[in-house]
């Protein structure tokens, strides 16, 4: 396969021999996803169900009769090229697809699999397919709750725009998919090969969906009648939001944005979803952690919203919620708090440096982040502290899933507890009132010194007194959060140890060292042996480049440069192309867990300008 990127003049392209598709978005938590064939279930065109908070599934696949060679990313909308010289090109609008091919003359397939992401019930399913005024199909979709079809579960309807003429095919056939079966996830579904549509040279449809037949109409042919109005105005907006020359980070900066929504549900949510196709909720820890990128962006008021937003919603225990809307069930996140307070400094020092302070922030806003800070350092000490050092439960730190064992002490948390204490003791400079911890941090920085830093080695975690010798990436993340902690020479002793136990080849970090009976060399997919015991995670592996960049670029250039282009190989050529995925097997580099992480883009992009600027 032929991958191209292409803007603003500047292409990158390369050919591969592995399974490859697009990821298209239209921010309000539609997407379409295609390449040659399909790998997984979650591929296929995607609208959001906000009433159930899920992407429900429409279509499985649009299929021509050629050879297909290429997939072209031109950012304001993708192509698929075939051998013999026809042409697709893709985009999202609102509730529809615009879809165009060029220079063919046959049949396209349509398949279609209708259902919620996770909804693998294939009981009572019906497909009904008529033909509406000159060139409308309607496609009714009915759910039953059995297979007696004596009840309706739900009703959806899509409506194809444009049509000609076509053929019902009308048959059902199971499909497996290749990454589902090698995550352990269901695998095999029933897909109902609907229909074939003739071609005669060139055609333009649009694709609209809804609950409503008359809605779907009435949006396709609005779409339909101004298809290339609203294609212009998606190219005017990536040629103007995406203006630098370098063509990986502009693909990272557009990864990210794809991920940036705004949905209705009960209520308008702004927000950036973990990842697609799965992670398709606004977790609280990915999306704070991602906001510095966008800082980059100057979208000053979009990163605003979201830092008020969950300053608004800690809890009387001093923590958010892992995610909004909140699922039941959802473990706590010990340490998405603390990541909320290091972005609002990052947020207040941009807005310093760009002399713009006054434009964004006002007095009320500096008290309202102070009080709160206060009460949150407070809760922290008197709640979640032992020993004076905060602890948290199994999963509750970023390496959240039950094999990575990480409760107690972790060295990560303790970096984001000093940075907070540090934060308040710089808003209190700035208004000129009494700082209150001051004496706090040199104790609670003392106290981490003398516990976790021992003969060179900056350790993980402590639990009941015991110090956790197994070597994780996590120091690199305290470095980034709280770079006083060591001195520069203690700094580069800890690094030279940890890089010894946890750097891979390819250039990334296992998430434990290679010596442990914990250690996994292979993504396990849904087992979550591997995630945090191995596999290699992308964004902790460009703040861990980014790390070494502050610390001393000369000396790690050979491991700074090496995770830079395993990161942007990743996103420009593997599996969902312009994308950043989750993470990696250890054993190699792959597209790996979710194929579009928003953290993975927004640590790509910080490491960037670290090394740009």
């Amino acid at each position: 396969m032929h991958i191209i990127h292409s803007l603003n003049n500047n292409t990158v392209d390369e050919h591969i021999n592995r399974n490859t598709a697009f990821l298209i978005t239209n921010k309000k938590g539609n997407f379409l996803s295609l390449g040659r064939e399909n790998f997984t279930h979650m591929q296929g065109l995607f609208f959001f169900d906000y009433d159930e908070w899920v992407p429900y599934k429409t279509v499985e696949n649009i299929m021509l009769n050629q050879e297909m060679t290429t997939i072209k990313n031109n950012f304001f909308n993708v192509k698929r090229l075939y051998k013999d010289g026809a042409k697709e090109s893709f985009n999202l609008f609102n509730e529809s697809l615009v879809y165009s091919v060029k220079n063919y003359n046959g049949k396209i397939v349509l398949e279609l699999d209708f259902r919620g992401m996770f909804d693998f019930d294939d009981k009572g399913r019906i497909y009904t397919i008529t033909k509406e005024d000159e060139d409308f199909i309607i496609i009714k979709y009915e759910k039953f709750t059995d297979d007696s079809y004596s009840r309706i579960d739900k009703t959806r309807f899509l409506v194809i725009k444009g049509v000609k003429e076509f053929n019902l095919i009308k048959d059902w056939f199971k499909k497996t998919y290749s990454y589902d079966a090698w995550r352990m996830t269901k695998s095999e579904f029933y897909v109902y090969k609907a229909l074939s549509i003739k071609v005669d040279n060139n055609l333009d449809l649009v694709f609209s969906f809804s609950d409503d037949k008359k809605k779907a109409k009435e949006h396709a042919q609005k779409v339909y009648d101004n298809r290339e109005y609203f294609t212009s105005s998606i190219k005017k907006y990536v040629a103007h939001t995406f203006t630098i020359k370098d063509l990986a980070l502009s693909t990272a900066m557009k990864a990210l944005d794809d991920l940036l929504v705004s949905v209705e549900s009960k209520e308008r949510r702004v927000g950036v979803f973990a990842g697609l196709p799965w992670f398709y909720q606004l977790w609280a820890r990915d999306e704070l952690i991602s906001l510095k990128a966008f800082m980059f962006q100057d979208k000053h008021y979009l990163v605003k919203s979201i830092l008020f937003k969950y300053l608004d919603n800690i809890g009387g225990d001093g923590l958010l919620p892992a995610r909004l809307p909140a699922g039941e069930g959802d473990v706590r996140s010990i340490d998405a708090v603390g990541w909320l307070f290091l972005r609002l400094k990052d947020y207040i020092s941009f807005l310093s440096l760009k002399k713009m302070f006054n434009e964004y922030m006002s007095v009320y806003d500096l008290v309202k982040i102070k009080r709160t800070l206060e009460r949150v350092i407070l809760d922290m000490a008197h709640k979640h502290a032992v020993n004076g050092l905060i602890v948290n439960n199994e999963q509750e730190t970023w390496m959240d899933t039950k094999p990575a064992k990480r409760k107690g002490a972790c060295i990560e948390i303790q970096a984001l507890f000093l940075a907070m204490i540090n934060f308040h003791n710089y808003i209190a400079s700035i208004t000129k009132s009494k700082q209150l911890f001051k004496s706090l941090e040199k104790e609670h920085k003392e106290r981490v010194r003398n516990e976790f830093f021992k003969q060179g080695v900056l350790y993980d975690r402590i639990h009941e007194q015991v110090l956790d010798t197994t070597a994780r990436p996590n120091i690199f993340l305290a470095y980034y959060i709280y770079p006083d902690l060591l001195t520069k020479k203690e700094w580069m002793q800890a690094f030279d140890n940890a890089l010894k136990d946890l750097w891979l080849g390819w250039g990334g970090l296992s998430t434990i060292s290679h010596t442990s009976p914990l250690f996994r060399v292979e993504y396990t997919g849904q087992d979550d042996a591997s995630y945090h015991n191995g596999d290699s995670w992308y964004y902790i592996n460009n703040y861990a480049a980014l790390a070494m960049h502050r610390l001393d670029k000369n000396y790690y250039e050979k491991q700074i440069k090496s995770i830079y282009e395993a990161s942007k190989e990743e996103m420009l050529f593997s599996s969902f192309i312009g994308c950043c995925a989750e993470l990696s097997s250890a054993k190699h580099m792959k597209s790996e867990g979710c194929l579009s992480q928003a953290w993975s883009a927004a640590s790509f992009i910080e490491l960037w300008h670290e090394m740009n600027r």
